[in-house]
């Protein structure tokens, strides 16, 4: 999915006045904003009780390992490799949540 292309002026400017981002700006803010609502969805889910701490935490732990076979499969293994340290991060924070 790509996000939508603010209206730039005639000198490559936003209308806000902001520089117009690169593609590859573009789509590292993609991935952080889907980071963040993943994270903020499963909080969620552990607040009103749908899943517990120990379900999300196992769903993300799920995602690792399948990145870590993306490794061990040389199936783009440096991007796979920093997928599985970011889902890290998002495990080891899920767990340490006091929710």
């Amino acid at each position: 999915m790509n996000p939508p292309n603010p209206p730039v002026k005639s000198d490559g400017r936003q209308h806000d006045g902001h520089s117009v981002p690169s593609e590859q700006t573009k789509h590292l803010a993609c991935g952080d904003a889907a980071l963040t609502l993943i994270e903020c969805l499963m909080v969620a889910l552990i607040e009103h009780r749908i899943l517990t701490t120990h379900e999300t935490v196992g769903a993300v732990e799920a995602a690792i390992a399948t990145q870590r076979q993306m490794v061990a499969d040389d199936d783009h293994p440096e991007i796979a490799s920093t997928a599985a340290g970011v889902l890290s991060t998002l495990a080891n924070s899920l767990a340490a949540a006091k929710l």
